[in-house]
């Protein structure tokens, strides 16, 4: 025999040992106990088994009322099926296949599985004896006795050393507290631990949450969603790229493209990241925050370093912001450093070295109120060194009348200023017009001063001038105008710092 055939007997040989091994080695399923034991080829080329079996497979053990066992050590079982691996859990049944190649216990009908505390039943279960999985379809239900939750899926499998559950398809966790309703969900037996993937909703007394990915921990009330997530607690609602809530504290935070919205309000925050107390009721906002406050025609937009929201006195919303503040609105305009806004009243009250633009008119002064009505502008009400300057046209060049006392009171009509009344050392600097006060060359400066004084304002121009108790009046023609009469103490020109639409309130002067 040459060397090449020698070579190929050697490998045939090898084939055939390792054929014999894997035979030796192929695990039996060992018979423990029947009450009779019956083999008729001409009925069923299998042995039939009757009363009290007891068949073993690698440390599983399944007991039932009958059984066929098949030459291959595949066999079916039925009746009263019981299945145990170890003491942590048990599998019931009436009809049972198992498939020694696969190592696979199929059940079908009226099928229990219970893992300590919990109890699965569903009619049809495929139960892996070496990776200790079962899984489900058709439908299954699962009761926890010590949390008392009770979950309904299509689809589902049970993974016995990890006591990991994975459902799919139509899933609903009930519980006395919460019902959570999803496509998908993994939930850990021991921990109590719900991963939720794809839309999802879990609903309570007071609290809903929607999310399409997130965990939730039944035993803490500890959760954090992410993907279009929202919670509203209340009357408050929550809602950015992910959300962290701690139902136990009543707490939560909000991260990235965050909305916080008062379900009874007529605004709502925008920012980067949030935080929300349940038992205060009070919310704060940073990173690039925004208020919107929603009119039938027109919308405010306000900005500022954070804006917080609590409930006041009467138990409607108040807004705080805090530096930086810059506001937007079609036909009104403001800036200041610190402002509140009181949902009760509807008034806007605005602090350190506040200014309000409506159209042509500049407002300053220590303080600000802006009072709304019926979501229209009211009144205005400035309180210390208060000043309105508007710009007059003259011909190629611009001058600013200008009105100035201790405090003033502005009435709107239809959102335009229409009437202002100063008191206290009241000063004006005024300049006519010829073509009864339309734009055009102005025909002298008026300056004068009084106690208290009052403007009537048409199309944003002064129409009418009202000086009362000690006036004084001086009027210049156009030739006799000099520079230092053109000022008033106090006089700034703002107009820079004045936002010209709604992103220019992000822009810090």
């Amino acid at each position: 025999m040459n060397r090449r055939w020698r070579h190929i007997l050697l490998l045939w040989l090898l084939c055939i040992v390792q054929a014999a091994l894997s035979a030796q080695q192929k695990k039996k399923v060992r018979y423990h106990h029947s009450d009779e034991l019956v083999y008729d080829k001409s009925l069923i080329d299998a042995q039939r088994l009757l009363g009290n079996v007891h068949l073993e497979y690698e440390g599983t053990h399944f007991y039932c009322d009958s059984a066929y066992r098949y030459a291959n050590d595949d066999f079916d079982a039925f009746s009263n099926i019981l299945i145990q691996h170890g003491a942590d859990y048990t599998v019931r049944g009436d009809k049972m296949r198992f498939n020694s190649d696969k190592r696979t216990a199929t059940l079908t009908q009226n099928i229990v599985l219970r893992d300590r505390d919990m109890t699965l039943k569903t009619n049809y279960l495929v139960y892996d004896i070496d990776a200790e999985r079962a899984s489900y379809a058709g439908g299954g239900t699962i009761r926890s006795n010590a949390n008392r939750n009770e979950l309904v899926s299509e689809r589902g499998a049970y993974h016995g050393p990890s006591e990991n559950f994975y459902f799919r398809k139509n899933v609903v966790l009930k519980n006395p507290d919460y019902t959570v309703r999803c496509d998908t969900m993994q939930y850990n037996n021991a921990s109590e631990v719900t991963y939720f993937f794809g839309p999802t909703t879990i609903t309570g007394d007071n609290t809903s949450i929607y999310c399409e990915n997130g965990y939730y921990n039944t035993r803490t009330d500890q959760s954090r969603f992410g993907k279009n997530a929202r919670v509203t607690a209340g009357k408050t609602s929550l809602q950015g790229d992910s959300i962290y809530y701690d139902g136990g504290q009543g707490l939560g935070e909000v991260f990235r493209n965050v909305v916080i919205r008062d379900t009874a309000s007529t605004y709502y925050i925008t920012g980067e990241y949030g935080h929300h107390r349940r038992d205060d009721s009070t919310s704060f906002v940073t990173g690039r925050a925004l208020m919107i406050q929603v009119f039938e025609e027109d919308s405010l937009f306000l900005h500022a370093d954070t804006l917080k929201s609590m409930p006041g006195l009467s138990g409607e919303n108040n807004l705080y912001a805090f530096r930086h503040v810059k506001w937007y609105k079609t036909d009104l305009q403001g800036k200041c450093d610190s402002l509140v806004y009181a949902e009760s009243d509807s008034t806007l009250h605005m602090f350190s070295r506040p200014v309000l633009w409506s159209d042509g008119s500049q407002v300053t002064g220590d303080t600000l109120r802006l009072a709304l009505s019926d979501r229209q502008l009211d009144s205005l009400l400035v309180r210390g060194h208060a000043m309105v300057v508007s710009e007059a046209h003259a011909g190629d060049t611009t001058r600013y009348n200008q009105v100035k006392g201790r405090n003033m009171t502005g009435y709107f009509a239809n959102n335009e200023l229409h009437t202002v009344d100063v008191t206290g050392n009241g000063q004006l600097i005024y300049y006519p017009m010829d073509d009864k006060g339309a734009p055009g060359r102005a025909i002298g400066l008026n300056r004068g001063e009084c106690a208290s004084l009052r403007i009537g304002i048409r199309e944003n121009m002064v129409q009418r001038i009202r000086m009362e108790k000690d006036a004084t009046s001086v009027f210049n023609p156009q030739s006799f105008i000099t520079s230092d009469m053109q000022r008033l103490d106090g006089f700034i020109w703002r107009l820079p710092e004045r936002p010209g639409n709604r992103d220019a309130v992000f822009i810090q002067d």
